[in-house]
């Protein structure tokens, strides 16, 4: 995942898989690697769930109060709160992650089932008052080359 600020300047580089990551803010000229660890300063943990295991858990409560559902999971030693509802542009997911004291959120919406532009998503980590608000500008037909999954920490990699 890569973020771009003002004139193109990439403001962070993250890739994470479920068994590695690699996180950098070149403006800072900050560079952080891992393996299985999640720090307490990285939403590590958060986007590993979810990027790769959003809705993984075991269901224990669910309600449906005013036409809008929420679900409550049980993965590992995290509680994952699921509700989902409607946004100006269509389907809206809400979900809170809370592990070991941190708690997560991600506020998605979208104009339909899969991503397009003018969607959009608020992340906060409640804990160190971070957030970060991301809107879709443009969405590309073709799928990334195999580069894009490359550990960036291989002799080669982009």
């Amino acid at each position: 995942m890569i973020l771009v600020g003002v004139a193109g300047v990439t403001m962070l580089d993250a890739w994470i898989t479920p068994r590695r990551w690699r996180v950098a803010v070149p403006p800072l000229g900050l560079v952080r690697r891992g393996r299985s660890d999640e720090p307490v300063d990285l939403p590590i943990g958060f986007l590993r769930w979810w990027f790769f295991t959003p809705l993984e858990g075991r269901l224990f409560a669910a309600t449906f109060d005013e036409g809008k559902p929420t679900w409550l999971l049980r993965d590992d030693d995290a509680v994952v709160e699921l509700r989902s509802g409607l946004c100006e542009r269509g389907p809206r997911l809400l979900a809170a992650r809370r592990k070991r004291g941190r708690a997560e959120s991600v506020d998605e919406c979208r104009g339909g089932s899969g991503p397009g532009v003018g969607d959009h998503v608020r992340y906060e980590d409640a804990g160190s008052g971070l957030v970060i608000e991301l809107v879709l500008e443009s969405v590309s037909a073709e799928p990334p080359g195999e580069e894009a999954f490359a550990d960036p920490d291989v002799e080669g990699a982009p």
